[in-house]
């Protein structure tokens, strides 16, 4: 039998909500429902956001917010999320595992390298929640670290926009895609579709990097069939 490829996908939080910011189960079904189709060929490692319920750089800065005690709500959240997610997966019959980067027992185990490599021995779908477990860090170099951990053959951030941009494409009409790029020129010219901290530890380590559009239809499933699907950011 061949070897499953393994992949870890980072969801934004906003794929929690509908169309008028509600939340709504209906974009983590179908991801869920591709994840499904794929179970043979490939395992997932997710990494969730936590934007829906709250933002530390955002809302903690409404707030007044220390920016220590912000980043702790956003853990929260994204713990949340998680406990969310695990549900969901497991009522469509996919055996997950959820760790938390915080000491929360009944929201998930906590994140050790052994825990890790049995629940993938095991074939399970692991959830990763709480973030680093620290604040200052986002979800995209949660991302990174948990597909280091996870050994896995892609990073794939899903978010709502369908690659990376030398500018915002929703405030520039001439904002131009790039297919592929390097981690020196995206750190260069410090494109912001993810954090300088999780370009330099991908790099670090050569890691691939995908980001795409996750609300496109069958996105998870278009990326594992198309490689030129989204943007690809590599060292070299």
């Amino acid at each position: 039998m061949t070897a499953r490829k393994r992949i870890l996908l980072k969801i934004t939080g906003e794929a929690f909500l509908d169309e008028d910011g509600n939340l709504s189960p209906k974009t983590l079904q179908a991801i869920i429902a591709q994840i499904k189709k794929l179970e043979n060929s490939h395992q997932f490692g997710i990494v969730v956001g936590g934007g829906n319920f709250f933002r530390g750089a955002k809302e903690g800065n409404i707030l007044g917010m220390h920016p220590s005690s912000a980043h702790q709500v956003g853990i929260l959240a994204t713990t949340l999320n998680g406990v969310i997610l695990k549900n969901l997966l497991e009522r469509q019959n996919i055996s997950t595992t959820i760790f938390c980067a915080i000491e929360c027992p009944p929201a998930g185990t906590p994140i050790t390298q052994q825990g890790i490599t049995s629940s993938i021995k095991k074939g399970n779908t692991l959830v990763f929640t709480g973030g680093t477990g620290n604040p200052f860090f986002t979800t995209d170099t949660n991302a990174v670290l948990r597909g280091l951990q996870m050994q896995v053959d892609e990073i794939w951030k899903g978010s709502k926009v369908d690659g990376v941009y030398d500018k915002d494409p929703y405030k520039h009409d001439d904002a131009q895609r790039y297919p592929h790029l390097t981690f020196k020129k995206a750190l260069n010219d410090r494109l912001n579709i993810m954090d300088l901290a999780s370009f330099a530890l991908a790099e670090q380590y050569s890691q691939v990097l995908r980001v795409f559009n996750i609300f496109e239809p069958d996105a998870v499933i278009k990326a594992t069939e198309d490689p030129h699907f989204g943007s690809r950011i590599t060292s070299s």
